[in-house]
């Protein structure tokens, strides 16, 4: 939704969750006369976020655009609700907040939202979940429940990280960074994918390159980010993939200061600065017009995680707003197309280090 129609929507506190009305109040509802007073008004689509910006150009802002395009297509109400804090307590009183206001779907768009699925699903099993990007699992033990009435989208972070780094070393960058949110799996997997697809560019050219790859301890210390991306500009990398929400804009400001690149992950970065020359990008649009379509037509996939990937454009390059100057479409369709028919495969799961990865046209800082 554009950040017009926030502005008009009518703010409501209630339950400690500060919740944004969309201007559509009821299904089919009728002329502006005959609209409900808020406190009545019942929202069938739901989506809870954590307690940062919803409109800041990443997830929370690419579903709920996708949610209020599909639910003015249909004439469905809906409305997002953010948690006060970043606990679970705060994120089941979101979820609360949302069923108690007539959500009959709930979308999830953060994994640090997935221990209080693990527990409200049950609670809830009338309700229909949607995870993006994360399985509701147990904090205590690490188990994954996906009960009927939750589906989970995957996205294929490994084929996301390929394009962009096959695309890094095909646009002129012999020196290459890395800066992951954290080593968590779908991290790890952005990385795993850039280190490949940087290593086949680079034999398609014929020319070497180098990888500095790096985590953040903590990716909430601003500074600390900056002052590592800032280092790595130093010290010669002339891109850097920026993997994770929370880092992207440290490293943008970073790259401003040293005249460096940034390549953005899941969403489109673009918009934030001219040093962002593309983005590896999950669709969260069109899997949320599959999963929410479904449910429109009582074909809910409850239990069942759907994957997205290169075979059903789940993932790509972002190249509307692209600034790459040498990959050009046949080369970009050859690889995309190795991607969805499988000819490329990632096996991760005996990787314990990027390094670990058999390379030769690369080597690692």
């Amino acid at each position: 939704m554009r950040k017009s129609l926030i502005k008009k929507a009518g703010a409501l506190i209630a339950g400690g969750v500060v919740a944004f009305a969309f201007a559509a109040v009821l299904s089919g509802c009728a002329n502006e006369e005959e609209a409900l007073p808020e406190e009545n008004v019942k929202y069938e689509i739901a989506l809870v976020t954590d307690d940062s910006l919803v409109m800041d150009g990443g997830h929370s802002e690419t579903a709920w655009n996708a949610i209020t395009e599909f639910g003015g297509t249909h004439g469905i109400s809906h409305k997002y609700y953010k948690a006060t804090e970043q606990t679970d307590a705060a994120f089941e009183e979101a979820i609360k907040a949302a069923i108690n206001k007539g959500a009959k779907v709930v979308i999830v768009d953060n994994s640090a939202i997935a221990n209080a699925v693990y527990d409200m699903q049950e609670v809830y099993p009338e309700i229909k979940f949607v995870m993006l990007d994360a399985n509701p699992y147990d904090p205590d033990n690490g188990d994954i429940l996906i009960t009927q009435n939750t589906v989970a989208a995957d996205f294929d972070s490994a084929q996301a990280g390929y394009l962009a780094g096959y695309a890094a070393v095909i646009d002129g960058s012999t020196e290459l960074g890395f800066i992951g949110q954290s080593g968590a799996e779908d991290i790890k997997a952005f990385g795993c994918g850039y280190v490949m697809g940087a290593e086949r560019a680079a034999g398609e050219i014929g020319t070497p390159v180098t990888m500095d790859y790096k985590y953040c301890e903590d990716a909430s210390d601003r500074d600390a980010v900056y002052n590592q991306a800032a280092a790595m500009y130093d010290n010669g990398a002339q891109v850097i993939f920026a993997a994770g929400p929370k880092i992207q804009e440290p490293v943008i400001e970073a790259a401003e200061a040293k005249d460096g690149k940034v390549i953005g992950s899941e969403t489109d970065q673009s918009a934030k600065s001219d040093k962002v020359i593309t983005s590896a990008i999950y669709n969260i649009r069109g899997a949320l017009k599959e999963i929410l379509g479904d449910y429109s037509k009582d074909n809910f996939k409850g239990g069942e995680v759907i994957q997205y990937n290169a075979r059903n454009e789940g993932v790509s390059l972002e190249l509307k707003n692209n600034k790459l100057s040498n990959l050009t479409t046949d080369q970009y369709k050859e690889v995309y197309d190795n991607l969805a028919s499988g000819e490329i495969k990632f096996n991760l799961d005996h990787i314990e280090s990027v390094e670990d990865i058999i390379t030769v046209n690369l080597t690692f800082k």
